[in-house]
């Protein structure tokens, strides 16, 4: 076997994790990762997981959790609500103190029966519907709930895009998350004098036929279109617009900001605007070294779905240095820390888990994602 520096850099990883243990005598933290690692949001998934390893990895170089290592089970929820049962299930019985995860709305919204009969915490990413917000449970989140930054989306699309009628097309596999932006889009969109055409519904677990889906539109009675679903099927979306004669503005959610949108939509997604939480263009000392530290682990950049995993893995290893190690006040632990630093800012929960950050206007422009301004909260 011919060994290269990654190889090196591998060995010598585990071989200091191995001292490491032996050095402390401690077992291990358990920490559980769901979230799909196959399927069509298996890039919000892999980059989760990844940007988790990389905080853990940070975490246990400094001396872990008092001295006992972090060790990372991960599940793949398939993208399903089933999966996301099973998944959660798998890992309350492997005994892990917390979750990360899930990565998206509608998994999180499905395991929640399933976390809080075990009592176990769960930390997401990058769940953002409103339907979590402002409940006492055990779930607890990095991810502004969703409301605002749709409400944000439609003014900008009413006041400097100029959209009077626009059609939605959303992702129903999603309804957690798709149903609430798209609800909270039109709502901010009517009010400030603009119309709702129509709204259009897919699966993107069924395969769906885009040309027929689109059917009941034509460019000639609309000039907006509102695309709410993955990367990938934005893209696609975006390509059959397209290519169908549909040349009006084009906005989507933050949902969609992976560079799966730009290898898979190419030309047909320059200049969609979306409103994220994500902030590719900070020059922040913190997020650049993020950045620069993924990109030589892991061999690509990373996007707001590993930056948030970080983010949160990193919270909840500071909340575990205050319990111990110990599932017992780790909730109490994590609403208490006012002080934590992110990659691109300060974040704070509020009495339920829920948090308030600054959101980015962001564009696609010459292949790649541009932050067009801030808009603080």
């Amino acid at each position: 076997m011919k060994w290269n520096g990654k190889h090196v850099a591998g060995m010598i990883k585990m071989i200091v994790f191995s001292v490491f243990l032996a050095c402390t005598g401690n077992a291990p933290v358990l920490i559980g990762f769901s979230g799909e690692l196959t399927g069509s949001n298996a890039d919000l998934g892999v980059q989760g997981r990844n940007g988790a390893i990389l905080a853990i990895e940070s975490v246990n170089e400094s001396g872990g959790i008092n001295g006992r290592p972090i060790e990372l089970i991960v599940q793949d929820d398939g993208g399903t609500p089933t999966g996301a049962k099973a998944a959660d299930s798998a890992l309350i019985e492997a005994n892990v103190v917390a979750i990360v995860g899930h990565m998206t709305s509608g998994q999180s919204m499905a395991a929640l029966p399933v976390i809080e009969k075990a009592g176990m915490l769960m930390l997401s990413p990058t769940t953002s519907t409103s339907l979590l917000t402002g409940i006492d449970d055990h779930f607890l989140r990095v991810q502004p709930a969703i409301t605002a930054a749709a409400g944000k989306l439609a003014r900008i699309a009413r006041s400097q895009y100029r959209a009077e009628r626009i059609v939605v097309i959303a992702d129903q596999d999603n309804l957690a998350y798709s149903d609430a932006f798209r609800k909270a889009f039109v709502d901010t969109f009517e009010k400030t004098g603009g119309h709702l055409s129509e709204n259009l519904f897919f699966s993107s677990s069924s395969h769906p036929d885009f040309d027929e889906l689109m059917r009941p539109i034509s460019p000639s009675n609309v000039n907006g279109l509102l695309i709410i679903a993955s990367a990938r099927d934005t893209a696609f979306i975006a390509q059959h617009l397209r290519n169908n004669g549909f040349s009006c503005p084009l906005f989507s959610s933050g949902w969609a900001q992976t560079n799966t949108l730009i290898q898979n939509g190419g030309k047909a997604v320059e200049g969609l605007i979306l409103v994220a939480d994500y902030d590719i263009d900070s020059r922040k000392p913190a997020f650049e070294t993020f950045r620069l530290r993924y990109r030589e682990r892991f061999g690509r950049p990373p996007t707001f779905a590993a930056a948030q995993s970080y983010e949160a893995m990193n919270l909840l290893a500071k909340a575990l240095k205050q319990t111990g190690g110990n599932r017992s006040g780790l909730k109490e632990a994590l609403l208490g820390i006012n002080d934590f630093q992110g990659l691109l800012g300060n974040i704070k929960m509020d009495p339920y888990g829920d948090v308030i950050r600054t959101q980015f206007v962001v564009t696609v422009k010459n292949g790649n994602f541009q932050t067009l301004s801030a808009i603080e909260t």
